[in-house]
């Protein structure tokens, strides 16, 4: 279809596109990337978190460019963007508080993850997995374990039963057997929390189910 049209077409993404967005970092103040469109270019920043964010913003700032907005203008509006609550919703505080909770999938797990990697201090998950995943829920909350292995430096995991697999990743990954931590609910693991948790961490909660799931 993109082929087939014979209209002026405007592509936008990251990395490449008519307008892109590059060098992108995330931490305690939100995400800040370069936007650009030819040789013109701006430094931005946004609470929002998570590259799909950012190539949404980018598409957005395309339509708003074909509109006759300059990129200065674009900037302002960019670092007024509000997160949508539970959807990698950045909470800022002594301890930064990464709030993923609506929902939770191979593919936004794996972002999550990778969000958090670029934070400073000690990175905690606090998560009871992934569900609505078929014959192979077991294997992605495997894969899960291993992913945070790579990343975290401490895991909560809600339920012993549903995260077994997820134990299992970390552990054959190489984790630190101690600094896995099994709670049977939302609220033992912010108990669990005020023990471990320090001035300058950040904690990634990454899905939240109900307890029939545990």
């Amino acid at each position: 279809l993109y082929a087939r049209c014979s209209m002026r077409k405007i592509s936008a993404g990251i990395e490449t596109g008519n307008v892109r967005a590059y060098d992108i970092e995330s931490g305690p103040f939100g995400s800040r990337f370069t936007l650009a469109r030819g040789e013109e270019h701006v430094r931005c920043e946004t609470q929002l978190l998570g590259r799909h964010n950012i190539a949404n913003i980018a598409l957005a700032s395309a339509v708003a460019l074909e509109l006759g907005l300059k990129l200065p203008e674009i900037t302002r509006g960019i670092r007024k963007i509000r997160p949508v609550e539970h959807r990698l919703q950045l909470i800022r505080g002594a301890v930064t508080v990464i709030d993923d909770a609506f929902n939770s999938n191979p593919e936004g797990a794996k972002e999550a993850l990778r969000v958090l990697s670029d934070f400073l201090g000690q990175r905690i998950i606090v998560t009871p997995g992934m569900v609505e995943m078929g014959e192979e829920e077991e294997r992605y909350n495997y894969i899960f374990g291993t992913q945070i292995a790579t990343v975290c430096d401490a895991a909560i995991l809600v339920g012993a039963k549903h995260t077994r697999p997820i134990a299992k990743g970390l552990v054959q990954s190489g984790f630190d057997r101690n600094r896995i931590f099994v709670v049977a609910s939302l609220d033992e693991a912010q108990e669990r929390l005020k023990e471990i948790a320090k001035n300058g961490d950040v904690v990634l909660f990454e899905n939240d189910l109900p307890d029939n799931y545990s």
